[in-house]
């Protein structure tokens, strides 16, 4: 459950965002500090004591904070700050942790992050799809929590695979969780749900979705994730920086390619650089499977050290 404590310090969080008192990267600092302190930081008034903010100069951003994300929690959306035990380890310990994240869904699936990333071109080929979803069934069925954005294509895919897997899958949003986009996946996002999987955004509800939360939730991906998989993408695609954000917190990458001598029509051009340049795990087919579960077991092992 979501405690009290949780919730004042999300509104402190949210607010001290929103005056630019301080960064995004400077609260996730401040708040990680909280939680490693003697002393229990239970009300709105302590935290700003120790964020050395007078409440009176940050009223109007705590009661429009603290409205927010009352709002958020009749709609079952719950303030989750870096803080606090709920948040994921491997979420905290990434470059750029958002101080907030605001989950919709089964909160028991948290216990199971570190999980597998599977994400993709919205430009998908016929033969991608099959892939995502084949890839991220084997994943599921084997255990781990996919992630992926909820995105019409690849992550789509994904997500419906990881349903048949009978594991939980996580959508990363962004945007407030009001109800998800796009429109199309509504649906499927309503049935992550019903399979006690979730949404996450580090969004409060109201915020729309604006081309710079697509890269940057890319890093909540990674985040959520012992390992990303790569299926299909332009080598400048929205997908590249799913890639970046793995390999610069040290996460395992996979990249799906091309088999040998096939002539199936694929949108290979970013897996083709990641393997070629950044040194990518490459997967050819379902032989690569086993492999790959092994260094995905291994990455898990790593991340809990």
């Amino acid at each position: 459950m979501i405690s009290d404590r949780d919730i004042q310090i999300s509104v402190v969080a949210l607010a001290l965002q929103r005056r630019e008192r301080l960064s995004a990267s400077a609260v996730s600092i401040l708040l990680a500090q909280w939680r490693s302190e003697t002393r229990q930081v239970l009300t709105i008034d302590e935290a700003l004591d120790l964020a050395q903010v007078p409440r009176s100069s940050i009223a109007g951003s705590i009661s429009d904070a603290a409205r927010d994300i009352e709002r958020g929690l009749k709609a079952s959306v719950f303030p989750i700050p870096i803080s606090s035990d709920l948040y994921p380890d491997s979420l905290r310990t990434i470059s750029d942790a958002p101080p907030v994240i605001f989950f919709r869904g089964n909160l028991e699936v948290l216990k199971s992050i570190p999980g597998v990333a599977v994400v993709g071109t919205r430009k998908a080929s016929p033969h991608g799809l099959l892939i995502s979803s084949r890839l991220a069934e084997h994943i599921s069925t084997n255990g781990w929590v996919v992630v992926s954005g909820l995105a019409l294509g690849i992550d789509a895919a994904a997500h419906e695979g990881a349903l048949r897997g009978g594991m939980p899958t996580i959508a990363v949003l962004a945007h407030g969780l009001e109800k998800a986009q796009p429109i199309a996946n509504q649906p499927l996002a309503q049935r992550i749900l019903d399979a006690n999987g979730a949404w996450i955004s580090e969004h409060a509800l109201g915020i729309p979705a604006k081309p710079a939360h697509f890269v940057w939730r890319n890093r909540i991906q990674v985040g959520l994730s012992c390992a990303s998989v790569i299926v299909e993408g332009e080598e400048k695609s929205g997908s590249a920086t799913q890639a970046e954000f793995c390999l610069r917190n040290r996460r395992t990458l996979f990249a799906v390619m091309p088999e040998p001598g096939s002539r199936v029509a694929t949108v290979s051009a970013l897996p083709k650089m990641l393997v070629s340049k950044r040194g990518a795990h490459p997967i050819f087919s379902k032989a690569d499977y086993p492999s790959m579960m092994g260094m995905i077991k291994n990455a898990v092992d790593q991340l809990r050290r």
